[in-house]
């Protein structure tokens, strides 16, 4: 392990497949280590052993997670060597998320990753920035994300990232994530995860919406329904504001009533245009039919309170519209059989 910056003399290796001599002769399947792992791991365990906290160790701890990158024990050993480090001005903390920016493009799966660095970034603000976050500059963040999703735009360990973003940073209704959010549904209408980070970014906090941020919510989903008439993220996101809406429309919020207003005509604008005869051929004629579509007209009945109306949709749903989900169908119906 010497090299022309570490020396390692003074540690005794602790070999990582120590075998006791009375099992030796019994292991059914002996794993075969490379001496690359057998060299890095041996120094490690005999470090980790004495919890030397150096750069030394660090240096060890990155050749092992270059190794086996998903190695928890080691990413928690070094964060504790990087802390304490950091806390003696020994390291530049910058270095360290540069580190794992990079280490993040070349292991695209690896969570450990994203955990250490919300850790190392918590660690800046505090130790670097006096404990205040609005100092923490996000440019650096966004971009290693942006290329993380350019790469593949439904990776969960990079989106669970982007989400501890917007909820350390308080970054709920951000205009900068909003636009992300639209750059990314833009590109690809059915991108799930888009349409997620958009509901959390909106109403993630919980707080009272401003003044027009219901209507233009249902304006953003309108259009690209239009786009792509039987996309279900676009209209589950709509379904979401239909449910929010209603809630506040029993508060009597003027702007919610009008919202649910104009979601009940764009669900009817999609399904049948009221039109509900036992005569399913009339519906199936129209050219502009989504499944979503009837099953949010099936809600907005069952909270008019029109039981009839909304076992008529259940059963065109069920028999014509979406017969692989034929016996949930049913039982939907028989739900409000007493309605």
């Amino acid at each position: 392990m010497n090299n022309d910056k570490y020396n390692f003399d003074d540690i005794t290796p602790l070999p990582v497949s120590d075998e006791a001599p009375e099992t030796k002769d019994v292991v059914l399947c002996k794993i075969m280590y490379t001496v690359e792992f057998e060299t890095v791991f041996s120094y490690l365990r005999a470090l980790m052993a004495k919890d030397e906290l150096s750069e030394r160790a660090m240096y060890v701890a990155c050749c092992a997670i270059s190794i086996v990158p998903a190695h928890y024990t080691v990413w928690e050993y070094k964060y504790r060597i990087v802390e304490k480090l950091v806390c003696e001005c020994k390291y530049d903390v910058d270095e360290e998320l540069k580190w794992c920016a990079d280490l993040a493009l070349n292991n695209e799966k690896n969570y450990q990753i994203w955990n250490y660095r919300e850790r190392v970034i918590e660690l800046k603000i505090k130790h670097g920035l006096g404990g205040d976050k609005l100092q923490y500059d996000l440019d650096g963040e966004y971009e290693v994300v942006r290329q993380m999703l350019d790469s593949d735009e439904k990776n969960y360990h990079v989106w669970s990232h982007k989400r501890w973003i917007v909820s350390y940073f308080d970054l709920f209704r951000s205009d900068r994530e909003l636009a992300y959010t639209q750059e990314l549904i833009d590109r690809d209408v059915r991108n799930n995860s888009a349409w997620n980070f958009r509901h959390l970014v909106v109403f993630g906090d919980e707080s009272p919406l401003e003044n027009g941020r219901l209507t233009s919510e249902v304006e953003f989903a309108k259009q690209y329904i239009a786009s792509s008439i039987t996309n279900p993220s676009s209209w589950n996101y709509l379904k979401f504001l239909y449910s929010f809406c209603t809630k506040a429309q029993a508060l009597g919020e003027p702007e919610a009533c009008a919202c649910v207003a104009l979601i009940r005509t764009l669900a009817s604008e999609y399904s049948c245009n009221e039109n509900l005869d036992d005569d399913f051929s009339k519906v199936l004629e129209e050219q502009r039919l989504s499944v979503p579509a009837f099953e949010l007209l099936g809600d907005i009945y069952r909270d008019e309170g029109k039981m009839e109306q909304m076992r008529k949709v259940y059963r065109l749903l069920g028999e014509e519209l979406d017969p692989v989900r034929r016996n949930y169908w049913a039982y939907r119906t028989s739900l409000c059989q007493t309605g």
